[in-house]
């Protein structure tokens, strides 16, 4: 599905939610409505009760009409009670669809963000690799140096000075980045792979095709 079609979804369940939350309130205010009439219905029994035991027709008939009253809202209430608990399960599972379709969303939109940070962790290869080489030359050439110039390199007389100095240097030069990422790392013992494909495999997508090797 496309982020269009679960935005839709999201909208959709989010209509489904709010209608059966209506529908719940209204049956809530039948029942209270039902308990009035049940509270009417005795109030009206008790004030006729006397009056009607004595052979007064008027209050006789008002007792009828409140037990009527009174046994058809039991009833209801009884009815509303089930309407209210089904209404209930339909509103718990469209909060779950609502539930699901955000987390859908939020899957696909991850998976982008997987995706374009493994696209980038191809370039990142392709810049490691390009350092590696650099760096083997810079070695080549300062070994290059040692063997060719016939001066000492230290008072000392060090033959690997240079090497000791040069790595130094790189160091000093490499961004801050690389030795806050890396410390904890020093005496890792994982095999060397391209970070695009151990990225891929962190995040269980598919292997990526990649030319750069690890340095």
């Amino acid at each position: 599905m496309s982020k269009t079609e679960l935005e839709h979804a999201i909208t959709e369940a989010a209509k489904r939610v709010a209608s059966w939350t209506a529908n719940a309130k209204k049956i809530e205010q039948q029942i209270a409505a039902a308990k009035g009439r049940i509270a009417t219905a005795d109030n009206q029994r008790k004030q006729s009760a006397l009056a009607a035991s004595l052979g007064d027709r008027a209050a006789i008939g008002e007792l009828a009409a409140a037990r009527a009253v009174h046994a058809t809202a039991v009833g209801d209430l009884a009815d509303l009670g089930h309407a209210l608990n089904d209404a209930a399960a339909k509103l718990w599972e469209a909060e779950a669809e609502a539930k699901g379709a955000r987390n859908a969303l939020a899957k696909f939109e991850a998976d982008v963000l997987k995706r374009k940070r493994v696209a980038l962790a191809c370039e990142i290869d392709k810049t490691v690799a390009t350092l590696a080489s650099q760096y083997r030359e810079y070695e080549q050439i300062g070994n290059e140096i040692v063997n060719t110039d016939p001066l000492p390199l230290n008072l000392h007389g060090m033959s690997n000075a240079e090497g000791a100095a040069g790595a130094r240097r790189i160091r000093a030069a490499v961004p801050n980045l690389l030795e806050q990422v890396f410390q904890s790392a020093a005496h890792d013992e994982q095999k060397k792979e391209p970070l695009a494909t151990t990225e891929a495999r962190f995040w269980n997508l598919a292997p990526v095709e990649t030319t750069a090797k690890a340095a």
